[in-house]
């Protein structure tokens, strides 16, 4: 912990869907983030971000 990079767990899941859309759309800046995302559906993004936000 304390690196760059926020922990993803425990977030809020609208927060972490709007980041997974915005990195899918090309509106988000990233290395590669970007290009993974494109491969997820709306409803992969929901459950992907559904299951971050639930973990503690």
């Amino acid at each position: 912990a304390g690196g760059t990079i926020p922990p993803l767990a425990g977030r809020p899941q609208a927060e972490l869907a709007a980041q997974m859309q915005a990195f899918k759309a090309g509106t988000r800046p990233a290395t590669v983030m970007h290009q993974i995302a494109k491969g997820y559906s709306d409803d992969q993004i929901a459950a992907i971000t559904a299951w971050f936000a639930a973990v503690r």
